[in-house]
């Protein structure tokens, strides 16, 4: 098959050339007509995932969480003429921006008052004569920090920090070529730092746009980094500058490729998918190091460039595209994962692996078939006193000093076990930030000074439009607001109990002494009637409205504040403790009521159902709309609500009934928001990647076992794969670095890769048993001498590549490149010395007779043939693999 594919090649290479280049233009096309970004946090849950579907409701009943763009002032002292003024200008000049939907700001803030001839509030700006006429700058002062409502939320307790809260349409920040806004607005408001003093940036918008904008910047950064770095490495090893020339052409080729890929599939770029033409320039690489050193071997042996490029492509086929299946193999193990983010970083990332072999395969035999054949001095890298001296260095390991060999790998391995152990899991939204960054240093700044900085949303479902006026209500959710209000993990918590208090206030001209919850029902419908008139919706520059707060087509009420950025695990359990706590608040009873409940349902004793229906009336009454049917029914039921119930105790569907109406007196509790969804997409991601992996080990078990037909092999070929990762996890607990996706991403990665020195090394031993009768001994040096030289080579290449990802501005990206550098060096020492090894001891105990002849042949001899006298655009012949090879 292989000498029928280097025919196709050899004999159609203009033409494949063409195809080659339509397809580049046609991928590059797809390129420029733009790839959309997603800088949304919690992208990889899956869409019918809790979290997503609570966090999806969210936005269906209040908009997005996480629209708010905010810069904070530090100033002395906002209250001076020129800085009130300037504050209010960029306010109004930030409000003219596309996209912008409100500013709220000291310098742009309502008041309400009480219209007491209309019954309702009117809202004024508190500053609105920037000649000062009307009002003084210490009376819009007092004014100001007359309202409680507004301490915490837009200025600090010690009043020396002032934020300016931008309200951004969802869309302006998820569209690429829209979200410059972000970045103009940011530029604007530092035209006024020298008047008005020192501004930081945060919000999501914020981080979202930039971080983005800097993924998409590191991705170029490092395409081009990687193409330098691997070129100087190709050319220290080949010393030509052509082979650099044709493999970088290679691996850029399939860059276009694969972000043409991208755009043509639709998917969007993120975080993980921006990784993939850097990674295609490392995973490339490889190919071509092992196509140049066979070539430059086939030269060295016979001079005939004809015949070395065919026996490359025939004899290393089988061997390339399973190094580049299995490669495929573990990035393809993300489909199994019910992300969609994941799925398509899979699959993008397969696809162009397998268009890397293809790329590969054509295009350096088609280009060296026209370009002139190496010169001696491009062969004597073959020959240098370093690569022959490494290689008899490990056949020495090998032979004579197996012993040390495997003391010194199980000391590895249980040292790496017990830093296995010390291993943390995390992750948070700013934990891929090195200390230091502006962008962290302005979030922990807002985060001291008002607490969280992360949307954390609490909502609960009153079902009953009733209970919304109830006092037992308005006041647990008081309760909720009070109790949080001093944990220091959350900022201020801001829901329809503040709204009543600042409408109580209004009502009574403005009197702070007034901002508190009122109860009596025909005050509080009163204010309702108030507020319907004048606070439903929020306004460009109005602060709290109703409308954010509070649904009351869905019976949903919101209590909305910000959270630390503190790690994943953290905020989940958090959550779990006030999922608990607030189920105290609103449903006092519940836990009594769901043992009585379970007693009924084990023992089936009506004594329970008593119980249940005498604690609260409130189930009673909903379960007896269930039966009561007519007038004569209603006035039973109230005569003797018991007695009228307890005719139906012992009808089939009764329990059903009860179970509904219990649910239904519950107040649901909903805890979501960015910083949920950020938490669940983290552990969600881990527990897949981990998933993933084991998937992958497996997978590549399963495929090696059909290609050696030797499952005493595979199990053997496993262990120098295993033992790098066993090694870089030790390494994580020892050095502190977290389990967090960006670094289980690591594990998958670096198997897929690993497996292929594995496959070339086996491949080799394999032919020499053919060839040396089953002197294994011989066979096993033999395939050493060979293969290790190439797998020397493309290891130091791909450690060099993917420590260029150290130099990430995120951490994350860092650990990614610095932890699969460290996983590749430790596979290529234990292929090159621990493989040989085992080989070696165990011998005829797996190398089976099915070993020697597997369903595939990774190499294959080529016959007779007078390759001097061929036409490099003629037929090449068949050839008969049982006859020998010519020479020089």
């Amino acid at each position: 098959m292989w000498q029928s594919i280097a025919n196709i090649i050899l004999r159609n290479k203009f033409t494949i050339l063409g195809v080659i280049t339509l397809l580049t233009v046609f991928f590059a096309y797809n390129i420029m007509s733009g790839i959309r970004m997603d800088n949304k946090y919690g992208i990889l849950l899956p869409k019918k995932s809790e979290a997503r579907l609570d966090y999806d409701r969210l936005k269906a009943l209040f908009g997005e969480d996480g629209g708010t763009l905010i810069i904070a002032l530090e100033t002395d002292s906002l209250y001076t003429k020129e800085r009130l003024l300037k504050w209010k200008q960029l306010g109004d000049s930030i409000l003219h921006f596309d996209g912008v939907q409100s500013v709220v700001s000291e310098a742009t803030l309502f008041t309400i008052s009480n219209n007491q001839e209309e019954r309702i509030f009117e809202a004024h700006r508190v500053f609105s004569d920037i000649s000062f006429q009307e009002k003084s700058v210490d009376s819009i002062e007092r004014e100001i920090k007359n309202q409680p409502l507004y301490k915490g939320l837009l200025y600090d307790e010690k009043e020396r920090v002032s934020l300016m809260m931008i309200g951004i349409d969802d869309t302006y920040i998820s569209d690429q070529k829209k979200s410059g806004v972000v970045l103009e607005i940011e530029k604007l408001a530092s035209q006024f730092e020298s008047e008005l003093g020192n501004m930081r940036y945060t919000g999501l918008p914020h981080l979202r746009v930039v971080i983005g904008k800097r993924v998409t910047e590191e991705m170029y950064i490092f395409v081009a980094l990687l193409a330098l770095v691997t070129s100087s490495l190709i050319f220290f090893f080949f010393r030509s500058l052509r082979v650099v020339f044709i493999c970088i052409l290679v691996v850029l080729t399939t860059v276009i490729w694969s972000m043409g890929t991208i755009a043509l599939f639709d998917f969007e770029l993120t975080l993980i998918m921006a990784l993939i033409p850097p990674l295609m320039i490392v995973i490339g690489i490889p190919n071509c190091i092992f196509l140049f050193t066979k070539f430059h071997q086939e030269i060295k042996e016979h001079g005939n460039k004809i015949l070395a490029l065919s026996r490359v492509i025939k004899k290393i086929g089988t061997a390339t595209f399973l190094t580049n299946f299995t490669t495929a193999l573990g990035f393809l193990t993300f489909v199994t994962t019910n992300s969609d983010k994941l799925v398509q970083f899979g699959i993008v990332a397969a696809v162009n692996i397998m268009m890397i072999f293809v790329l590969s395969l054509t295009l350096i035999p088609i280009i060296v078939s026209i370009s002139k054949s190496p010169q001696p001095k491009h062969l004597k890298h073959l020959e240098r006193k370093f690569a022959t001296g490494l290689i008899d260095s490990l056949v020495r390991i090998t032979l004579h000093h197996r012993p040390w060999v495997y003391i010194v790998t199980l000391a590895v391995v249980v040292v790496s076990i017990f830093g296995i152990v010390r291993i943390k899991a995390t992750g948070n939204i700013t934990s891929d930030l090195p200390e230091g960054h502006q962008i962290l240093e302005d979030f922990e700044f807002i985060q001291d000074n008002f607490g969280g900085s992360i949307p954390f949303e609490i909502l609960i479902d009153y079902k009953e439009p009733s209970r919304l006026a109830k006092s037992s209500t308005l006041e647990g959710v008081e309760q909720i607001g009070a109790k949080y209000s001093k944990d220091t993990l959350f900022s201020k918590h801001i829901s329809y109990v503040d709204v009543l208090k600042a409408a109580n206030m209004a009502y009574y001209n403005n009197d702070s002494t007034q901002f508190r919850l009122v109860t009596n029902k025909r005050k509080l419908a009163e204010l309702k009637r108030y507020i319907d008139s004048s606070l439903v919706t929020n306004t460009r520059g109005v602060g709290v409205a109703m409308n954010e707060l509070i649904d009351t087509a869905e019976h949903v009420l919101r209590i909305r504040s910000q959270v630390r950025d503190v790690g994943t695990y953290e905020i989940s359990d958090k959550v779990k403790i006030m999922r608990k706590e607030i189920d105290e608040i609103l449903n006092p009873d519940k836990v009594l009521l769901e043992k009585y409940y379970k007693k009924y349902e084990a023992k089936g004793k009506i004594d329970y159902i008593d119980s249940i229906l005498y604690l609260s009336p409130e189930v009673a009454n909903d379960l007896s709309e269930s039966f009561i049917k007519n007038e004569d029914d209603r006035f039973e039921y109230d005569s003797d609500p018991m007695g009228y119930l307890s005719k139906f105790y012992s009808k089939s569907d009764f329990k059903d009934k009860l179970r509904a109406s219990l649910d239904n007196e519950y107040f649901g509790i909903t805890m979501t928001g960015t910083a949920i969804v950020a938490s669940e997409g983290t552990q969600y991601m881990v527990y897949n990647l981990f998933s993933s992996l084991i998937f992958a080990i497996i997978a590549i078990a399963i495929l090696m076992a059909i290609l050696f037909r030797s499952w005493r092999m595979v199990l053997i070929s496993m262990v120098p794969n295993l033992i790098p990762l066993i090694f870089t996890a030790g390494i994580m607990g020892w050095f502190g670095i977290a389990l967090k996706p960006s670094t289980l991403l690591v594990f998958s990665i670096a198997f897929g890769i690993s497996v292929d020195d594995t496959i070339h090394y086996l491949a080799k031993y394999r032919l020499e048993l053919k060839s040396k009768r089953w002197d294994l001994k011989q066979c096993i040096i033999m395939a050493l001498r060979e293969s290790g030289l190439g797998m020397f080579y493309t290891s130091i290449i791909l450690f060099s590549g993917f420590i260029v990802f150290t130099f990430s501005q995120f951490g994350g990206t860092q650990a990614l490149g610095l932890l699969i550098s460290l996983t590749l060096l430790v596979a290529m020492i234990t292929n090159l010395i621990v493989l040989p090894t085992l080989l070696l001891t165990l011998e005829r105990s797996i190398t089976t007779k099915s070993f020697e002849e597997p369903f595939f042949d990774a190499y294959n001899e080529e016959s007779n043939i007078d390759w001097e006298s061929l036409d490099v655009q003629g037929e090449l012949p068949q050839i008969d693999d049982n006859e020998s090879s010519p020479k020089d």
